[in-house]
């Protein structure tokens, strides 16, 4: 008889409900808190109803789930499954990572399931992609060795770069490295973020009234990808619907795209980046994949 794996992820691994749903992924929520009222991220707070009313919201910040929460939810799937798979936002920029860790230290001598805690060193589809890639795994028959080698490998060759059109709400951002550089700079000018080493980081800096910022970043993802097949997502917010198409249409046109997910960014990411910005995170499959 095969073991029953389970995956599980945080909220800001952006996973598009209908895929949680359909690959029974184990979502958990973290905290936004909006004028100091506490909203459950994808749960009491949707990511269309957040980006709709942005511009109404005063102060606003995202917390880690805790670990009260994190050991309830591990109770629960460690007695209904024989090894779970836990891949997390980076432990750089978040501390659920963290928390999952203790909770499983605490308690991994109360039951007999395996349980995998991983860091992913991403954040957003940067950990999403290799989930989705586990659950299909999982669901196929795939044993919890392989899956674990081929979410590795995965999370070595994925690239995230977000365009983000106003300084205004990163400047609010402390965990972005790079970002006393953009301080004093005029409002003009549009970071596009990348994650390396686990790190949210200013990847270039673009000026000007670029309306496809990611599309001037093109040579350096034409680098970057080598030629490779990927697997592509595409990241919203509430910029134009017009835009995203153009996003898609251009990267369908240069890149082996095996797969196309389209995802929001999760109202914990999106407040840091606000509502016009996008985003492209993809996963390099080696050559002849």
């Amino acid at each position: 008889m095969s073991r029953r794996i389970g995956v599980v992820t945080d909220s800001t691994a952006d996973v598009p409900q209908h895929l949680q749903h359909e690959l029974d992924i184990k979502v958990i929520p973290v905290s936004i808190i909006i004028d100091g009222k506490y909203y459950r991220d994808g749960v009491d707070m949707q990511v269309q109803d957040f980006y709709r009313n942005f511009d109404q919201y005063g102060q606003m910040h995202s917390e880690p789930v805790s670990y009260e929460d994190y050991a309830l939810v591990y109770k629960g799937l460690t007695n209904e499954y024989d090894d779970l798979i836990c891949i997390h936002c980076s432990g750089k920029v978040s501390a659920t990572y963290h928390n999952a860790v203790a909770v499983h230290r605490d308690f991994q001598s109360s039951h007999n399931c395996r349980v995998a805690i991983v860091d992913s060193l991403q954040c957003s589809m940067g950990v999403g992609i290799p989930v989705l890639a586990a659950a299909r795994m999982a669901r196929e028959g795939a044993d919890f060795e392989a899956i674990m080698a081929h979410v590795e490998l995965m999370l070595r060759n994925m690239s995230t770069y977000f365009g983000v059109t106003n300084l205004k709400h990163l400047r609010k951002g402390k965990k972005i490295s790079g970002m006393k550089s953009l301080l004093g700079m005029a409002m003009k000018v549009k970071p596009v973020l990348s994650f390396e080493d686990g790190q949210i980081t200013v990847k270039t800096k673009l000026f000007g009234e670029q309306k496809h910022m990611l599309l001037e970043m093109l040579d350096m993802i034409r680098k970057d990808i080598a030629g490779r097949p990927i697997t592509l997502a595409i990241m919203q917010t509430a910029a134009e619907a017009s835009i995203i198409q153009r996003l898609r249409s251009v990267f369908e046109s240069e890149f082996r795209c095996k797969d196309v997910l389209d995802a929001f960014v999760s109202p914990s990411i999106g407040l840091n980046t606000g509502p016009d910005s996008t985003g492209v995170i993809y996963y390099k499959h080696p050559m002849g994949g």
